[in-house]
């Protein structure tokens, strides 16, 4: 089923009055999961406010959670995530109107943008109820498990503030357009006078660079938890989904499934100090509620707030 052509186009077109399937496809095969999710959640959007029926293919088309071998034989997309209207590619496939999205870009889709993140106007909202409404839903059995850890590392009436921090790779890369992210001393001053203002118990930390782990750990010691250093056994463990497919136990599969556990845990968080990144974007369409946010703006490269 891959096909070459990675504009919006039909792929088949018969009679008018019969359902349209919009199948998303993600044809950059290096793109991570936090970026899939918000586009993916773009083309649901897309696709529903032309009363067409989304459809997601990670099955035909080469990504880095699909393992070479699996290649038009499963669908990674449903190794985490239920389809949005719970009609399968097969089904898509054969119908009489088959529309393939954009290989690379959603039309619209949730960004890191202080407005955005902030609430300044509509925009968190209305992404927040493709979540509510199922239209980007967890795997049972994946939200069951990530839910069971956050039970075991916090308390039920623990008031946790997560603080995301991207890795050292960001700043050094420099990236035209991308937002600046604060040095790991002043990350740690900020997310201090929070954790007091916002009178947080414990402090959960999602950063992919050692140096932020090491300087959190100095300043909050037992307070402050980073999932890699938890040994959690669903880390090897062997999840199925409701196709009764196999997860392959991959690394990069793993690497997904880390994604969501983090994401899931930060958006279960009382109250959020994070950077303008995909993760934060992600973690605020899951979160049912956050009392307190604090988000970094330092400007972008290329245009730095001076204020």
């Amino acid at each position: 089923m891959f096909d070459n052509n990675s504009e919006e186009h039909y792929l088949k077109q018969g009679e008018p009055g019969k359902p349209t399937y919009y199948v998303i496809r993600h044809m950059n095969e290096a793109a991570e999961l936090s970026d899939i999710y918000r586009m993916t959640a773009g083309h649901i959007w897309y696709a529903l406010s032309k009363s067409w029926l989304p459809v997601v293919d990670m099955k035909n088309y080469p990504n880095r959670y699909l393992p070479p071998e699996k290649l038009g034989a499963e669908n990674s997309w449903e190794y985490y995530f239920e389809q949005p209207l719970r009609i399968t590619l097969e089904q898509a496939y054969n119908g009489e109107n088959v529309i393939l999205s954009d290989g690379f870009k959603a039309e619209r889709f949730p960004d890191y943008s202080k407005d955005l993140l902030e609430k300044k106007d509509d925009s968190l909202a209305e992404w927040r109820m493709l979540v509510k409404w199922g239209f980007l839903k967890v795997k049972a059995a994946l939200t069951e498990e990530i839910t069971g850890i956050r039970e075991e590392i916090f308390l039920p009436k623990e008031r946790v503030l997560g603080v995301l921090l991207r890795g050292k790779n960001y700043p050094d890369k420099k990236i035209a357009g991308q937002p600046i992210p604060p040095s790991a001393e002043f990350a740690v001053k900020v997310t201090t006078a929070k954790f007091k203002e916002w009178k947080c118990e414990k402090l959960f930390l999602v950063t992919s660079e050692p140096a932020v782990v090491e300087i959190f750990k100095n300043k909050f010691e037992d307070k402050c938890l980073i999932l890699d250093q938890l040994n959690f056994e669903w880390y090897d463990s062997d999840t199925m989904i409701e196709s009764e497919q196999s997860v392959p136990e991959n690394e990069n599969f793993l690497d997904g499934k880390k994604f969501l556990t983090q994401i899931i845990l930060l958006s279960l968080c009382n109250c959020l100090v994070a950077e303008r990144c995909s993760d934060t974007t992600n973690a605020m369409l899951m979160a049912e509620k956050i009392a307190n946010t604090y988000f970094f703006d330092l400007g972008n490269y290329g245009m730095i707030n001076l204020d």
